[in-house]
């Protein structure tokens, strides 16, 4: 965690990304404490730890999977980052979301969609969501 800890409090220039990413590997126990950190009060280390996390979606979505109501919840929540918001969303277009939380995602999708104030990363990302999802359910397609 202190090796974690320090990646993410390099200043902005020095901060990688992949160094995260790497240091994470296949390992639940370091993605648990990514998002431990992403969770936490401190906006700049949530900020980055999302980031990372978003990238690690990317290539090993499973290992999100245990945070995946967390992670929704988070999306629920008023006054959340933009760039949390539109990390965790990135997240999501990657992976295979479990059917019971399909709904709360659809409906997430569609508020950001119908946001005015919202930004174009996130809404490019929901309607790429909302595209998945229509394989499952066609009838969203005219909405």
């Amino acid at each position: 965690m202190k090796q974690l800890l320090e990646k993410l409090q390099r200043k902005p220039y020095e901060f990688q990304v992949q160094d995260v990413v790497q240091w994470v590997g296949a390992s639940q126990k370091r993605m648990d404490a990514l998002v431990a950190i992403m969770l936490s009060n401190n906006e700049a280390l949530a900020h980055r730890a999302a980031w990372a996390l978003s990238h690690i979606g990317e290539t090993q979505p499973q290992l999100a999977v245990p945070h995946f109501t967390t992670l929704m919840a988070c999306l629920q929540q008023p006054n959340m980052h933009n760039g949390v918001v539109r990390s965790i969303m990135r997240l999501f277009q990657f992976a295979d979301i479990p059917e019971a939380l399909h709904g709360d995602m659809m409906e997430t999708c569609f508020r950001y969609i119908e946001n005015l104030k919202e930004k174009p990363a996130i809404k490019a990302i929901a309607l790429t969501i909302l595209h998945h999802l229509s394989k499952l359910y066609p009838e969203i397609l005219p909405e």
